[in-house]
């Protein structure tokens, strides 16, 4: 069975109906690494005995195909994954006459998951790993303290002012909050 481990992170959050700024705890999945290519590659060619080579070739031959369909206005199916497809961000024009291509913005990728892996995520194990506090949210680089763990028995309450301080990159898997909450009527 999959296990999802979690974090709680301190961060600044926006609330979309006042605009009002106040810090507050969100949860956010661990993410160890960016599988490559290459070793996506290799998982594939030893699980299903396929040579590397052709596991490759078909790889970055599905890969072009995607994209060229995807930058064509197409919507792709990949089975038992999902559907990727294109939104776009536009401003709202307020009459028919207001209404043209001045109102784009940008291209978004969109994802939309299959029946079965999201019948598979609701029997995915979770876990606390810990409760992280930021020891500045003003800053850029933001620096963050363990203030807890997690034991057997549930969360272990802290001792001293805490026993790990990360200072994240972007994009570093050390960040343990990332930078855009999900869901629950705020937006960060």
């Amino acid at each position: 069975m999959s296990k999802i481990v979690l974090k709680s992170i301190e961060q600044n959050i926006n609330y979309l109906n006042s605009g009002e700024v106040k810090s507050g705890y969100m949860l956010r999945p661990v993410r160890y690494s960016t599988i490559e290519a290459e070793d996506l590659i290799n998982t594939i060619s030893n699980n299903s005995y396929v040579p590397k080579s052709f596991v490759s070739a078909s790889l970055y031959g599905i890969v072009e195909a995607i994209e060229n369909y995807l930058l064509n206005g197409h919507s792709i199916e990949l089975p038992n994954l999902g559907i990727f497809s294109l939104s776009c961000e536009s401003t709202v024009a307020k009459t028919a006459q207001e209404a043209g291509i001045d109102q784009f913005k940008k291209l978004h990728i969109k994802f939309r998951p299959s029946t079965s892996l999201k019948e598979k995520l609701d029997v995915v194990d979770v876990e606390l790993e810990g409760v992280w506090r930021c020891l500045d949210l003003s800053a850029d680089n933001k620096v963050y303290e363990r203030i807890t763990t997690t034991t057997n028995e549930g969360i272990e309450l802290p001792n001293g002012d805490g026993d790990e301080v990360v200072e994240p990159e972007n994009g570093d898997n050390n960040n343990p909050g990332g930078n855009n909450p999900s869901g629950g009527g705020f937006e960060g």
